[in-house]
C-alpha cells in the first residue's frame, strides 16, 4: 500500500511536469478528478459506516470498555491541532493553515481535496504531511507501543488505524486494544472534513 501511494504520487508529479504541460488540460483533469474523488469519498464514509453499524462487536465493547474509549480520540486530535499551531513558528505558513493541513489526520485523500478549494499549494502541503503520517505510523507503532504505551500507539498513523494499521497494532499490541484502534481512525475520520472550516472555506 505504501510503496503504491508512493509510486503514484511519482507518477502524478511526473505526469504533472512533462505530460500535461498545458495549464488548461490540467485544470480540466483536476475538475474532473475532484468530482471523482468527491463521489468516491462520501461512497467510502457510506461503507465504512454501514461495517460499523451492523459490527455487533463493536457495538458490545463500546459499552464494556464505557466512556472513556472516547477519551483518546479527542485528546489526540487537541494534541494534533496544538502541535501543528506551535509547529507553524517554523514553518512557511500560518497556525491556521498549519492546523488545517495537520487535521487532515492521515486521509490523504480527503482533506488535500477539500483545501484545494483555498489553496492548491495548501492542499500540497496536507497531502504530503498526511501520507507522511500513515507512513511514519507504520515503523513507528512496534516501536512506541512497546516503549510508549499500546493506546499511545493507536493515536500514530490517524484514520488509517482502523484499516490498514489495524493488523500493526494487533501485532504490536493487544487484541483488547482494537477497539480503541476503531474509535481512534473513526473520530479522526469525523474530525477530516473541519479543515475547511480552519482554513476559513
Amino acid at each position: 500500500m505504501s510503496k503504491g501511494i508512493l509510486i503514484f504520487v511519482g507518477l502524478g508529479i511526473l505526469a504533472g511536469c512533462f505530460l500535461i504541460p498545458n495549464i488548461a488540460i490540467g485544470q480540466e483533469i483536476l475538475a474532473v478528478s475532484s468530482s471523482l474523488i468527491t463521489i468516491s469519498i462520501c461512497s467510502l464514509l457510506l461503507i465504512v459506516g454501514f461495517e460499523l453499524g451492523r459490527d455487533d462487536t463493536v457495538r458490545e465493547k463500546v459499552r464494556k470498555v464505557g466512556v472513556r474509549v472516547f477519551v483518546f480520540p479527542f485528546a489526540a486530535i487537541f494534541g494534533t491541532y496544538v502541535f501543528t499551531a506551535i509547529a507553524s513558528v517554523a514553518l512557511p505558513i500560518g497556525p491556521r493553515e498549519a492546523m488545517a493541513a495537520g487535521g487532515g489526520f492521515g486521509w490523504y485523500s480527503l482533506a488535500p481535496n477539500i483545501l484545494i478549494a483555498h489553496s492548491a499549494r495548501l492542499s500540497a502541503i496536507c497531502f504530503l504531511q498526511n501520507v507522511m503520517r500513515e507512513l511514519f505510523g507504520i515503523v513507528l507503532i512496534p516501536f512506541v507501543a512497546k516503549r510508549v504505551g499500546y493506546i499511545e500507539a493507536t493515536a500514530l498513523p490517524g484514520v488509517s488505524v482502523m484499516d490498514v494499521c489495524l493488523p500493526i497494532i494487533e501485532k504490536s499490541a493487544s487484541n483488547d486494544i482494537v477497539i480503541y484502534a476503531i474509535i481512534m481512525g473513526l473520530a479522526m475520520a469525523l474530525a477530516v472534513p473541519c479543515v475547511g472550516i480552519i482554513a476559513g472555506i
